[in-house]
């Protein structure tokens, strides 16, 4: 029975830190995650240097962001256009 709780706060911890990895440039593996979780092209943080290129440790060049926001947003468009 002691078990069940301890059970439960090791799953809720891996679980949060799971969420709140995101939160720091090393844990992305492309340049495309980092455009996933920012769509609206405000990374905050995450472009230290305000040359809007985030996290540069996966985003390369402006050039790639801005390709990448442009391809989320036709995506996002042709999903909108389905569903009318």
């Amino acid at each position: 029975m002691t078990k069940l709780p301890l059970l439960l706060l090791v799953i809720f911890l891996l679980f949060t830190s799971e969420i709140s990895a995101a939160k720091y440039c090393k844990y992305y593996r492309s340049c495309a995650e980092v455009i996933a979780d920012h769509p609206d092209g405000k990374f905050g943080k995450r472009d230290g240097d305000n040359d809007d290129i985030p996290c540069e440790n996966v985003c390369r060049s402006r050039q790639q962001v801005e390709d990448l926001l442009n391809q989320m947003a036709r995506s996002k468009k042709s999903k909108t256009g389905k569903n009318q």
